[in-house]
């Protein structure tokens, strides 16, 4: 299956763009990563130097970027964080989401066995529906990250790579397509890796494109999330009460993976939804707000969302989310 292809700027052209003060160009060779980069996709890929050489040298460092990625929402607390997306306006614009697409969502439900909920309710938290797909070019924010994040240089070094192979099969224009400052890419804010792998043709133009085909976005949220182990009919989070909460607060899951025994909780008298449930393990999600301590069991389907975005913040937005606008 192919990606949808864009014009490929020509090698000659002239492109003059201006930035701030906290933004310059890129000295391919004071970059050993960049030059790396450049080798490697010449002599393993094939691709040519000439031409990489040019792109990256139109490529700007943004160091704003570095700020974000140093202060990111997942850190607030839950309040905070579940405030940015659980909005009237957000929950609003879902429903009317959900309608306006109810055709493709319907498919999307068949074909892969996700609620269309939690389909509409990731492309709402990325994108507000389609709505602010991002104004960094992702060309700057990739060659950004790779050279002034250390922390996440590998991984931010291998996506332009793939970002730079994309660009070389014509799949979009490297100097012109605009992304997340983190360089996620369309409607679902896909990764370049993601983009290659998981980017499917759903509204059957022969192409999938993430940037333009709001088909081809909702069917690729559901088609990665399936692929990365949803369960279709199993329960997703289930919500504590204050005594069952205090009663296993000794539990809490830190990481992305189930890690609590099902008869662990039940022997401290919590009940569980396990009806629908095959496994043997969940997890406990402790969230804290100025209220005080929350605690809410979390079914293999919650990690799955985690897939999307490293955040049990964002998981649990995702989900919140998902219940509001399936009401009527």
């Amino acid at each position: 299956m192919k990606l949808i292809k864009r014009s490929i700027t020509s090698f000659f052209a002239i492109v003059i763009i201006f930035f701030g003060s906290s933004t310059y160009g890129v000295k391919l060779d004071a970059y050993p990563k960049l030059v790396s980069v450049v080798d490697n996709l010449v002599l393993e890929n094939g691709l040519d130097r000439d031409l990489l050489d040019y792109w990256l040298g139109e490529a700007k460092l943004d160091m704003a970027i570095i700020d974000i990625m140093n202060r990111p929402a997942e850190r607030l607390k839950w309040n905070e964080y579940r405030g940015r997306f659980l909005t009237r306006k957000s929950i609003q614009n879902g429903k009317k989401y959900l309608k306006k697409h109810s055709k493709i969502f319907r498919r999307a439900e068949i074909e892969f066995g996700l609620p269309k909920e939690i389909i509409a309710a990731i492309i709402g938290v990325e994108t507000r529906y389609g709505m602010v797909t991002g104004r960094r070019r992702v060309l700057d924010s990739l060659t950004t990250l790779s050279v002034q994040y250390p922390r996440r240089s590998s991984f931010f070094s291998a996506e332009l790579s793939e970002f730079l192979m994309l660009s070389n099969d014509g799949f979009f224009d490297p100097l012109e397509v605009k992304g997340s400052y983190a360089g996620a890419i369309g409607i679902p804010q896909f990764m370049p890796t993601s983009y290659r792998h998981y980017a499917i043709d759903f509204d059957g133009d022969g192409n999938a494109n993430l940037i333009d085909s709001t088909e081809d976005a909702i069917g690729s949220v559901a088609s990665y999330l399936k692929r990365h182990g949803w369960k279709t009919g199993e329960p997703i989070v289930q919500y504590l009460s204050k005594e069952d909460g205090q009663a296993i607060s000794g539990y809490v899951t830190k990481g992305f993976t189930p890690d609590i025994s099902i008869l662990d909780l039940i022997n401290k008298g919590v009940k569980l939804e396990v009806e629908d449930f095959k496994g043997d393990k969940v997890g406990i999600i402790k969230l804290y707000d100025d209220g005080g301590e929350q605690f809410r069991v979390a079914y293999p389907n919650f990690f799955v969302l985690t897939r999307y975005n490293r955040s049990q913040n964002y998981a649990m937005s995702v989900f919140e989310l998902s219940e509001k606008i399936a009401k009527p």
